[in-house]
């Protein structure tokens, strides 16, 4: 009897650990969106970032972090002809269901994001931009 009930714990115990296989390209959890997010591919209201383990000098690129706070690495004025300075704004994101909300400074005041979330894994996050707005300094 005491060998029918280990051989039933083992079972539940390796169901339990193994039984559910989490694929992680639906995995739409926050935990996978922190993370450095490089060289973005715009696709109409589409944007396909590429997973990095750093964000690249003078290119464009987002730092998420698990504490809500993010990086936003971009253009640091108003003229985008090379050459372009880059720097980094400091802001914050939630996430509700798929919808991804980003407040962050840009050179000229505050800027609110409202993304949805298609797909994120291991090497990319793909969302669609639902709409952005910019409030100035006053």
């Amino acid at each position: 009897m005491k060998v029918s009930k280990l051989l039933m714990l083992l079972g539940f115990t390796f169901f339990l650990l193994f039984g559910c296989d989490k694929n992680e390209e639906n995995d739409l959890g926050s935990d996978m969106l922190a993370g450095y997010w490089i060289n973005p591919q715009y696709q109409n209201d589409t944007i396909t970032y590429q997973r990095s383990t750093v964000l690249i000098d003078n290119e464009y690129g987002l730092q998420i972090r698990s504490n809500h706070k993010l990086i936003e690495r971009k253009n640091s004025g108003w003229c985008g002809t090379p050459p372009v300075a880059y720097a980094d704004f400091e802001g914050s994101w939630s996430k509700d269901d798929s919808i991804i909300r980003i407040n962050v400074g840009y050179w000229g005041g505050t800027t609110e994001i409202k993304w949805k979330l298609i797909s994120v894994d291991n090497k990319e996050l793909k969302v669609n931009v639902l709409n952005i707005e910019y409030a100035e300094d006053q």
